[in-house]
């Protein structure tokens, strides 16, 4: 079923406005792992505060671009030095795809859900400071139509593509504002930060590297993070980094980084 979104002033973002102080903001990863208490990153941005609102009712997006985006979307999951992780991800040019480097950390070979097939893959790009990660199928990919990358743009409203047990689905999305994110990288190793942005978005465990996207169907973000206590906030790094580490992946292939202790 198409759903679709409007801007912070719309009247369909409806609910209670939500003030957080953005001089440090403590998130947690979205990827599912056994029973492992969730990894943690800074967030900082230089201002005040922010005002979140209410995730959008509908994202607006055409049937016809809902269908190709869906089709797009894949699941990833695999073993972890024995735990078990799932993350969301999708196709990008050269039959690749891009999830976050959370949900593959320690993974040799993650297996991709793909139209409801399963399909195998190798890493090779690997940021942990960016959170990303690019994964190549060992087989086709049915032809799908690869997504395009785009530049974020806040107080616009997008969606996120998320792919769960039945399936993938698009969440509405609003894109509040774009943020510089600093603290630590997935290992908790100090790191310069990453340009991201901040979602009003309800994301749950398991939606680690889905694709956010514009009313263009163009990928903007790729998600990392929620707000924790509950409220519908979520965090993803902008596009930029995933044009970045596609293009090392092509002239330097990376494996995946070691497991997150």
């Amino acid at each position: 079923m198409t759903r679709s979104g409007s801007t912070g002033s719309d009247p369909l973002r409806r609910g209670i406005t939500r003030l957080f102080p953005i001089v440090v903001l403590t998130i947690s990863v979205l990827a599912c792992s056994s029973g492992d208490v969730p990894k943690t990153v800074a967030v900082r941005h230089l201002g005040d505060s922010v005002e979140v609102g209410s995730p959008p009712v509908e994202h607006h997006l055409t049937d016809v671009v809902t269908a190709q985006l869906l089709a797009a979307t894949v699941g990833v999951r695999g073993l972890d030095c024995g735990r078990a992780q799932v993350g969301s991800g999708f196709v990008v040019g050269g039959a690749l795809v891009v999830t976050a480097a959370h949900v593959v950390a320690g993974i040799d070979a993650p297996v991709l859900t793909v139209a409801g097939e399963e399909v195998a893959s190798r890493v090779v790009g690997f940021d942990p400071v960016a959170d990303l990660a690019v994964l190549q199928p060992v087989s086709d990919l049915h032809g799908l139509a690869p997504l395009q990358l785009g530049q974020p743009v806040a107080g616009s409203v997008g969606a996120i593509l998320v792919h769960e047990a039945d399936g993938p689905r698009l969440v509405p999305a609003g894109l509040e504002m774009l943020i510089r994110a600093t603290g630590t990288d997935v290992y908790g190793r100090p790191a310069d930060g990453r340009d991201a942005m901040v979602l009003a978005a309800g994301v749950l465990t398991g939606h680690s590297g889905a694709a956010v996207v514009d009313q263009a169907g163009r990928v903007v973000g790729v998600t990392f993070s929620r707000a924790r206590g509950g409220d519908p906030v979520a965090y993803a790094v902008q596009a930029a980094a995933v044009q970045s580490l596609l293009d090392s992946a092509e002239n330097s292939p990376e494996p995946a980084g070691p497991c997150i202790d």
